[in-house]
């Protein structure tokens, strides 16, 4: 698996997450996140109670907006931080 680091479009993987930031109003969850999941490879979202694994799978699946960065499901851009639209709306 790779980290997703250094491909810039998000062309290779199944799914692609590029400095994705995560946050509630001004607490920031997490930042800078980077890792790149290819079709078949299996994944693993681990960590205590309250770490964020539901808040990064809620972002995956386009029912949060992360607050800067992007993620790309089968090479399509899904979300884009900053931005306040979903890419589908643009």
């Amino acid at each position: 698996m790779s980290d997703g680091l250094g491909n810039g479009n998000g062309a290779k993987g199944h799914i692609t997450v590029s400095n994705l930031t995560m946050a509630y109003g001004s607490f920031v969850l997490m930042h800078d996140l980077n890792f790149t999941i290819n079709h078949g490879d299996v994944f693993i979202i681990m960590g205590g109670s309250g770490s964020g694994k539901s808040t990064l799978l809620r972002h995956l699946i386009g029912l949060n907006e992360p607050a800067q960065g992007k993620h790309f499901l089968r090479r399509r851009k899904l979300h884009q931080g900053g931005s306040g639209q979903k890419a589908g709306d643009r």
